[in-house]
């Protein structure tokens, strides 16, 4: 076993995981601006309807679409894939209510994540719906 690689490897999906985590937690502030940060800068959104291109319009985007405390992601079962400077990430996404009294919405983030001058970022989000989904989406 070469440990130096499999630290690596295990330095890598962390840093996944807490971007996803990062991501929850901006969402759940609030911080549209910020949580639009956290994609390259061709980064993509899909959820629903939403397709949104680039980092300047994601930002943009989502400063419109949240409130602070409306929805609160819970993030689980990341399955991450890395080559090089290029990821992939599987991840189950649940929010146990969303905008008051709207039942919660569940489904799996499908991630393309690049890593830009050593830090991780999202090159694409794709949110695919499995149950429930907030008006508008």
């Amino acid at each position: 076993m070469n440990l130096e690689a499999e630290l690596g490897r295990l330095l890598d999906h962390e840093a996944i995981r807490a971007l996803t985590a990062d991501y929850a937690r901006l969402v759940i502030a609030g911080d549209g601006r910020a949580v639009g940060a956290l994609y390259t800068e061709d980064g993509v959104f899909k959820a629903g309807v939403a397709h949104v291109v680039g980092r300047a319009k994601l930002q943009d985007f989502l400063a419109g679409a949240l409130t602070p405390g409306k929805s609160i992601p819970l993030v689980v079962n990341h399955l991450i894939e890395v080559t090089g400077d290029e990821a992939t990430c599987v991840c189950t996404m649940f929010t146990p209510w969303y905008r008051d009294e709207t039942p919660g919405f569940c489904g799996d983030y499908r991630d393309r994540l690049r890593r830009v001058d050593g830090r991780w970022y999202f090159a694409e989000r794709d949110f695919i719906f499995h149950q429930g989904r907030p008006a508008g989406a």
